[in-house]
């Protein structure tokens, strides 16, 4: 009986240990990048990196590909349609 629980013991500990080290370090490391995603400076950067790109596409003289412009009039038309605004 004795030899039982001792072994249990040791199987549960090692189970819990295994436990520690390989699950719970995963969910560790996803919660750490979630926090530099969603950090300020991280945000910042995005915020820079998409005007910086604004100021690129406004000097340039056709922004969307014909087929690209097509499809977003097209789907701004059947909005102003479905708000009755013209």
């Amino acid at each position: 009986m004795k030899t039982f629980i001792l072994k249990s013991a040791i199987i549960f500990l090692f189970c819990l240990l295994l436990f520690r080290f390989t699950v719970i370090s995963v969910i560790n490391d996803y919660e750490n990048k979630l926090e530099n995603l969603i950090s300020s400076s991280n945000f910042k950067e995005i915020k820079q990196d998409f005007f910086e790109s604004l100021k690129e596409n406004n000097t340039k003289d056709n922004i969307l590909n014909p087929e690209d412009a097509e499809i977003f009039s097209t789907f701004i038309k059947k909005i102003l349609i479905e708000l009755n605004l013209k």
